[in-house]
């Protein structure tokens, strides 16, 4: 039954005098109490609020249990003399704000608010009349509490005492007993059975209300998609999704949308388990790919129950549009399983993934506009170019070489060649942060390239180059077979302690090249001021040590020059 018809049965219980019973029944979570108290409220509103009590069957064990909160309900709502509230709102409020003679009038009451069973016993259940009585929960009730004595006392309120009576409950829910006694005594006592199943749609104006914000709007759409007609899950929901709002402010729109979505899926997984959602672990692993279009190809006889049950999730999954379960998904079915999110978490991966999506509408656009360019006859061709010019800027750190190779040749050619070598220009100072892709001038598709625009790419690339270590260096100088004059420029930077570092660290034939490395670089022609104090202070290093260990002595004797003669007082030798 709809709202409408669910609303429009209440009210006329309400706005009636005639005793009835109604029993008001659906699934957890379609807001029936809701509705109820809904109906209460527009009664109030119109000047027909009844005496009325409210008592949930949770927990109670005995029908003397449930005439006691009838009394105690009863008593809190008798409306008080000069004052425009109840007894039960004064109370809540404070009865200090009652005027003396109010308090004189109420003093043989208060007595017995502490003592609720004398009160009980005091007022007797014989003041319940003419009322309306609604008992929620049947389905709660403690096993000590018959159904069959419920409904006998809803049959004694209605015939004997004039009243209304409202039950409520899940029918779904009944323990064994319960639900023989429900089965046995709704035809004798329920005079309206109204069942209540809303729509998804009428769930959301519940829960979100009928103008909700951006993020619950969204939440609405992907309800609605998943069928979600469960109130007290789309409230959790709502206020998980406007969490997210807050966290993601800022990011990309679709980020947002996405992450929505997930969160009603994962929701309902984690929510509704026994409702025919895929479970948690099973949305955990989906992965995309191929195996995920191909699904199960056997025939519906021929599958098992497992097969069955993952055939109706892929179908369900596949008009929801989700695809495969990513690291923010990951992060957001934790939050709704915790009920709260993480932002130290969830903040970088969605901004991650916002930056990625943002370049890839920058390329898509950059993209389509030159698609424009070389596909058409139309528009100006000057205020094209300038326009180009500016969509190639806005996408210049999100495009490759490949890219950006047609638009430089264009501008040269229509003799623009300032503005071919800003775009080359902005390429390489804005794309600093992935220097690999000025290497790619001299990749598989070399031969697209032209030049210059290769050359000033391989610059960039160059400058980016990773330099090599001392000891790569070194060990790269072979001057039997070859070298190169950058290696020599990085040993002839070393510092004394380098060089020793250099030649305590290896032995054998290493050991051998290094040293006769570095004593060789100050003889070469042409050998630099670096080059020629790297083998000096090699020289220099091997001395002391000679000097300090006579053994280490006779292990660089083959090293060592020994010392020219001092020279004599008269100049001879």
């Amino acid at each position: 039954m709809t709202i409408e018809a669910v609303c429009e049965r209440l009210d006329e219980l309400l706005g009636t005098s005639k005793a009835k019973v109604l029993l008001l029944t659906g699934g957890w979570g379609a807001g029936k109490t809701y509705q109820w108290k809904h109906a209460l409220q527009r009664a109030a509103v119109n000047g027909n609020r009844p005496k009325y009590a409210y008592v949930s069957l949770f927990g109670l064990t005995s029908l003397g249990e449930v005439r006691k909160r009838i009394v105690e309900e009863m008593v809190s709502g008798v409306d008080l003399p000069g004052n425009a509230g109840t007894l039960g709102e004064e109370i809540e409020n404070g009865g200090w704000r009652l005027k003396p003679f109010q308090i004189i009038k109420l003093l043989p009451v208060f007595p017995y608010i502490s003592k609720l069973e004398g009160l009980a016993n005091e007022l007797s259940f014989g003041f319940v009349r003419n009322a309306v009585i609604c008992f929620d929960d049947l389905e709660r009730g403690g096993t000590a509490l018959r159904l069959a004595d419920v409904f006998g006392l809803a049959s004694f309120l209605k015939e004997e005492r004039n009243c209304r009576v409202v039950l409520i409950s899940n029918q779904e829910k009944f323990m064994p007993d319960n639900k023989r006694d429900f089965d046995l005594y709704l035809e004798k006592v329920v005079d309206e059975n109204v069942d209540f199943a809303p729509t998804p749609t009428e769930a959301c104006n519940i829960a979100l209300g009928e103008k909700p914000d951006t993020a619950r709007t969204i939440l609405r759409e992907k309800i609605v998609a998943l069928r979600i007609s469960n109130i007290r899950v789309i409230w959790r929901l709502s206020d998980l999704s406007a969490e997210l709002a807050t966290t993601l402010d800022g990011l990309h729109e679709s980020v947002l949308n996405g992450a929505i979505q997930t969160l009603a899926l994962f929701g309902a997984s984690h929510l509704l388990p026994t409702d025919g959602f895929p479970p948690t672990d099973y949305l955990l692993k989906l992965s995309g790919g191929w195996g995920g279009y191909l699904g199960n190809t056997k025939k519906a006889g021929e599958q098992t129950d497992e097969e069955r049950k993952q055939a109706a999730w892929a179908d369900l999954l596949d008009r929801y549009g989700y695809v495969e379960t990513d690291e923010l998904d990951v992060e957001i079915a934790r939050g709704v399983s915790r009920g709260y999110f993480d932002k130290t978490v969830l903040l970088p991966i969605a901004t991650s993934q916002s930056a990625n999506i943002e370049a890839t509408v920058k390329q898509k656009k950059y993209h389509e506009a030159w698609t424009r360019f070389w596909h058409s006859l139309d528009g100006d061709s000057r205020k094209l170019l300038e326009a180009l010019h500016i969509e190639t800027l806005s996408a210049i750190s999100v495009i490759g070489p490949g890219d950006l190779q047609p638009a430089y040749e264009v501008y040269r050619q229509a003799g623009m060649p300032e503005v071919a070598n800003e775009l080359l220009e902005s390429f390489i100072a804005c794309n600093q942060h992935r220097p690999a892709i000025f290497e790619q001038v001299d990749g598989a598709f070399s031969e697209m390239y032209s030049e210059p625009f290769a050359s000033v790419l391989r610059e960039a690339a160059a400058k980016h180059a990773p330099k090599p270590s001392i000891e790569e260096a070194i060990d790269r100088i072979d001057f039997e077979r070859g070298w190169n004059s950058e290696d020599i420029q990085t040993v002839a930077k070393s510092s004394a302690p380098e060089i020793e570092n250099l030649l305590r660290n290896v032995e054998g034939r290493r050991f051998r090249v290094r040293i006769k490395t570095l004593l060789r670089l100050g003889s070469l022609e042409g050998a630099k001021d670096d080059e020629k104090r790297v083998s000096a202070e090699t020289i220099q290093l091997l001395r002391r040590l000679a000097t300090e260990d006579p053994v280490i002595a006779i292990r660089m004797r083959q090293y060592l020059q020994p010392d020219p003669p001092a020279d004599s007082a008269d100049g001879s030798s």
